[in-house]
């Protein structure tokens, strides 16, 4: 009998482990179990999701770098996602989750506050240079200097940067953006910023491409 209740909940527990579905965020665009919403805060580094799940199963919907959130609003930015990240919902409940994100539209308005007119797209190639990053930080760090990768914030910025050299981004729209969203309208130090993280960005691109 107590091999029989031993066998019983390893059949529970693996029954709920199979249950389990996994999806990438834009592979739900038709889901009917998940309802998938992002919801600006008015910056352009950080975006709201909040997924509510209708089924009785749990999912965990992973949000990969390179996710890039399509902005229905063409004069404002889409955004990318920089830091990966994943979200376990269970079966009829609801989750939430701050996603960091990079503008990839320096010549564009940063999105309204409140905006929920996302749609979900997905870049491999920025994704792989991303991925590329997180997996040989140590080594970048030594080729770019340590101490611009040693906080989240500084991580923050210089992945900011490489999505606008990767996206061939207009310097004077960089500069201009910079000005505007990071150093409230001071031109010097956003031309300071630029003059610095850019060929910094540039010697980390030349050594993603010899691998």
């Amino acid at each position: 009998m107590k091999n029989l209740s031993l066998f019983c909940l390893y059949m529970v527990l693996s029954l709920g482990l199979f249950s389990q579905t996994e999806k990438a965020i834009f592979e739900l665009y038709d889901s009917s179990d998940l309802d998938v919403r992002a919801k600006s805060n008015g910056s352009f580094e950080s975006i709201d999701l909040s997924i509510d799940n209708f089924s009785n199963k749990s999912y965990n919907v992973i949000v990969p770098l390179g996710t890039f959130l399509i902005n229905r609003d063409t004069t404002e930015q889409n955004l990318v996602v920089v830091f990966y990240d994943n979200i376990m919902v269970k079966p009829n409940s609801k989750s939430s989750e701050i996603l960091g994100v990079a503008c990839a539209d320096a010549g564009k308005k940063v999105p309204k506050k409140n905006r929920t007119t996302w749609d979900f797209g997905y870049d491999a190639s920025i994704g792989l240079l991303l991925e590329f990053y997180f997996d040989n930080q140590t080594m970048i760090a030594l080729a770019t200097g340590n101490e611009h990768h040693e906080t989240q914030l500084k991580r923050h910025r210089f992945l900011q940067m490489c999505v606008w050299v990767y996206y061939d981004a207009d310097k004077k729209k960089i500069i201009d953006f910079a000005t505007k969203y990071l150093f409230d309208g001071d031109k010097e130090a956003a031309t300071n910023y630029v003059d610095f993280y850019y060929p910094l960005v540039v010697t980390f691109l030349d050594i993603y491409k010899q691998f």
